[in-house]
């Protein structure tokens, strides 16, 4: 039987998937304004931050298995700190898009504008969205390096002239 030593690999792409897809469903509110599209990024945003926080928690087994490699003593405290501006913009991403759904309600029920109408919160919590994106980016990137190592350079193309 197949067994899973550590979970960290399997789990980081709930928040990558996630989290970037948010950012899509984000922009797509900028644009927008609907609504569907506002909760589609607020669920998003609410897995990605649960998964983002499982991959978080189960990282230092995986670092403390693979401490000796070189690639891991140079990258480890760069990957910890990008998870950690990851759940921090997912986080601030996400209390906003969970305020704008209560203020919605709020403001429906009174016969007032909410939050779909007003084109700077749409503007700030799409940046907010983007950045967590942005740095599941960067983090998943030091972790493959970690894993895979750097690239190997490409040979130049042959141009065809000698």
């Amino acid at each position: 039987m197949l067994g899973i030593p550590y979970l960290h690999p399997v789990l980081v792409h709930f928040p990558v998937a996630f989290l970037l897809l948010a950012a899509f469903t984000a922009f797509a509110w900028l644009i927008r304004g609907k609504t569907f599209w506002r909760q589609a990024t607020a669920l998003l945003l609410a897995a990605g931050v649960l998964g983002g926080f499982a991959a978080y928690y189960t990282g230092d087994d995986v670092a403390e298995a693979f401490k000796d490699k070189p690639s891991v003593k140079a990258l480890v405290e760069q990957h910890e700190d990008g998870a950690l501006w990851t759940m921090i913009f997912g986080c601030a991403a996400l209390a906003g898009f969970i305020a704008a759904e209560i203020s919605s309600r709020d403001k429906e029920r009174k016969g007032l504008d909410g939050p779909d109408r007003k084109l700077r919160l749409r503007a700030l919590l799409f940046v907010l969205a983007f950045a967590a994106a942005v740095l599941v980016g960067y983090t998943g990137h030091l972790g493959g390096t970690m894993v895979w190592g750097s690239a190997p350079a490409r040979p130049a193309p042959d141009s065809g002239m000698k």
